[in-house]
């Protein structure tokens, strides 16, 4: 039995059903919040033929795309799909009990053994539809999947990515069996903590779009009281706050631009109040004098320059302090690197050490993700071909992956300075 809680945030997790309904077996259970993936068992379907097939298909979701596995018992209906999975490309932890994990190994070991002998005998006999016959995975599958188990202790709260927290309590069942709370933390539990230890939250935060998204989200913390009106927020760029002028003026005219619920806020949607605005030097420099928690919203959004270095260079060493990265950072910026977890990030010729909390909010980036592009192609007519751009190569091979994989579609990550015929 598994359990998902989600702290009070701007949205709610899902919970998706991929297995262990409709039968016993092939537990599956995806909980995705707006920063993790995160997988709840993962079992082979057993019992009839038809079931038996639905193991060979590949997961619902993309595997690269899970951040975590965590497996409740070592019975081969919740851990028998991961080497499968491990195939798809899953390359995150798998979290399990200690006594879990040594089990799980030894089901797995035995699974895979019996595939293949299978496997030999229907090549012999000549009954599998397959020539060779293929296992659902063999004995290197397995060695791979193992290296990726990580076991956690029993009761012990852990933090299995940032803003994700895993309790594993006892089961009653097999040896190590447990049943999991999942907490989901998301934007506003980062900043009421922050608050509460008395720390500074700063957001590097791109002029246009960001820092109204961010405003936005901070005026509904005002309003459920989880950021406390004597709490200060800053909007330290000069480039930002003139494009706040140009929303508010779309906010007036009623843009059809605008969602909804924006519209109906009207300008209350862009002003947490108290909002201080520093436009000038001197004000961003006064910034600095501020006693007690306070929000700091800065450019650039990837850290790459500008006023927010300034508040990272006086911030970042204090633990009472956070980082919230909101949205996506490219690799060999400042911001990637917090993300990733450096301990230390130079700025103006020297070395600053890295103790204050970094969280990574990415569910205010103003682009699609890989599950809302396919989305909306899947209305679009087929195109002769379908070139993938801006993106890195990691995420761009694999959405191509899942363009052609489900949507049939030619895809292409095109190289620099390729030159292509458009019909």
């Amino acid at each position: 039995m598994s359990e998902a809680v989600t702290a009070p945030a701007p949205r709610p997790a899902l919970l998706s059903f991929l297995g262990g309904v409709g039968t016993v077996t092939g537990s599956k259970f995806l909980v995705e919040s707006d920063r993790a993936r995160v997988l709840l068992d993962c079992g082979l379907f057993q019992g009839f033929a038809n079931l038996r097939r639905r193991n060979r298909e590949r997961l619902a979701r993309d595997a690269a795309d899970i951040r975590a596995v965590v497996v409740t018992h070592a019975h081969l209906d919740h851990c028998g799909y991961l080497p499968r999975l491990v195939r798809q490309g899953f390359r995150g932890p798998i979290l399990a009990s200690a006594h879990t994990a040594r089990l799980a190994g030894i089901v797995l070991r035995d699974s895979a053994r019996l595939q293949m002998e299978a496997a030999r005998h229907a090549d012999e006999h000549g009954w599998s539809k397959h020539r060779p016959a293929e296992p659902l995975y063999d004995e290197s599958d397995v060695e791979r999947t193992l290296a990726f188990f990580d076991p956690v202790p029993v009761g012990d709260e852990v933090e299995i990515m940032s803003g994700t927290r895993l309790t594993l309590h006892h089961g009653g069942h097999i040896l190590g069996s447990a049943w999991a709370r999942l907490v989901l933390s998301e934007f506003a539990s980062v900043i009421a903590r922050t608050v509460a230890r008395n720390g500074t939250v700063v957001v590097p935060a791109f002029a246009i779009d960001r820092t109204e998204v961010v405003l936005h989200e901070l005026t509904r913390l005002r309003d459920t009281g989880i950021l406390p009106r004597s709490v200060p927020v800053y909007v330290d760029s000069p480039m930002a706050l003139a494009a706040l002028d140009v929303y508010r003026d779309a906010v007036r005219a009623r843009s059809a631009e605008l969602r909804p619920e924006i519209l109906a806020e009207g300008e209350a949607a862009l002003s947490p109040a108290p909002f201080l605005a520093a436009r000038t030097v001197r004000e961003s420099i006064d910034i600095n004098g501020t006693r007690g928690p306070a929000v700091i919203i800065s450019s650039a959004g990837m850290a790459t320059g500008g006023r927010v270095l300034h508040h990272l260079r006086r911030l970042l060493p204090d633990p009472r302090n956070t980082v919230v990265v909101v949205g996506f950072a490219a690799a060999g910026t400042r911001a990637r690197d917090l993300v990733d977890g450096a301990r230390v990030l130079k700025m103006f010729g020297e070395y600053v050490p890295v103790r204050a909390e970094v969280a990574d909010v990415p569910h205010f980036s103003a682009h699609a993700d890989a599950e809302q592009i396919v989305d909306w192609l899947r209305g679009a007519p087929a195109p002769h071909t379908t070139y993938l751009v801006h993106g890195e190569p990691a995420a761009s091979g694999a959405l191509r992956d899942r363009i052609d994989r489900e949507l049939g579609w030619t895809a292409v990550v095109p190289r620099s300075g390729e030159a292509v015929l458009v019909r």
